[in-house]
Parts: C-alpha cells; structure tokens; sequence
C-alpha cells in the first residue's frame, strides 16, 4: 500500500509539472498570461498562475486527460490513475468529473491522502473553502507530514486574506521537506 501511495504522489507530482510546463511554454510563446482576478493580481507576482484560476486560464489538458482515461480504461481499480485524472480534470476545471474521481477513488482507498486533498480543492475551486478546509485538517490530522495538505491549506487561507495562517502552514510544509 506504502508503494502505491509512493507512485500515486509521484504521478500527481508529474500532471503537476506538465501543467507548470504547459502554462509556462504558453506564455514564453507570446499568448497571454493568464487572467486573474483583481483580488489575487496584487497578491501574486506577475505571471503566476492563480490558485484557482479562471475558466479562461485553465489551461488545454486534453491529450493527457485522454493518456489517463485510456491507462484507467485497462485497469478501472488503479487509485493512482483515478487520481491522476482527477486532478487533470480539476486543472482543467471539469470539476464535476474531477469529484466524481477522487469520490470514487476514496471509495476504493478510504481515506487515501491524496485523493482527499484533491477533492478539498475541488470544493475550494467552487467557492466552499469550509468544507475544503475541513477535509484536509481531517488529512493533516491521521497524517500531519503530508507536506501537500500543508501546502494546499496555506493556499486557501492565502486566497481568503489570512496570511499568517498561510504563512503558518507554508512553514510546517517546509519543515517537513526543505
């Protein structure tokens, strides 16, 4: 199980950084950066992406949404893969589909961190930072190294103006990895 959870961080790590590099490229090749919103334009240096951004930034994820669904098409179990997905879908702000992943994942991986975490930005990217906050203290509270969960949570206390408990949560994440 610790082996699956390896490769599942490791796979949502890899969608992580093909998105990084995807809206990277995007803007080196002259389009425009994406939009934020008025809020998060003075918080955020320019050309970073938002933490939720959107539906104009979201960025075209659809050949690696389609590699995921053909790996999950062969084995519809792999959690890791579910996951995966669910987390293309939810960067690409398909948000229903990205729930009813890690809802499905979790059902088959009860209280899998990752997929929890996952969901809880579902939720924040809708606009029920409550409830996203509150899955993934339930995260940090049976795994309270899961340096994601930290890193996540600091980003919705960012985006409601709570800086220093943002700032909390950033130091505890990079505390556990530097």
């Amino acid at each position: 199980m610790r082996k699956n959870y390896a490769l599942l961080l490791t796979a949502s790590a890899i969608v992580v950084a093909a998105v990084i590099v995807f809206v990277g490229s995007a803007n080196d090749s002259g389009s425009a950066a994406p939009t934020q919103s008025a809020a998060n334009a003075t918080s955020l240096p320019p050309g970073h992406p938002s933490i939720c951004p959107s539906s104009s930034a979201a960025p075209d994820a659809s050949q690696m949404i389609a590699a995921l669904k053909a790996k999950l098409g062969k084995n519809p179990s792999d959690t890791q893969t579910m996951t995966a997905l669910g987390t293309a879908f939810s960067m690409s702000e398909h948000y229903d589909k990205a729930e009813a992943l890690f809802l499905r994942a979790l059902r088959m991986w009860p209280g899998d961190p990752e997929a929890s975490v996952q969901l809880a930005m579902v939720y924040h990217a809708r606009g029920n930072a409550t409830k996203a906050k509150a899955l993934i203290r339930g995260v940090l509270k049976k795994n309270p190294k899961f340096q994601k969960a930290h890193n996540d949570l600091a980003g919705i206390y960012f985006d409601e103006g709570h800086i220093a408990q943002a700032r909390a949560e950033w130091k505890k994440a990079a505390a556990i990895d530097p």
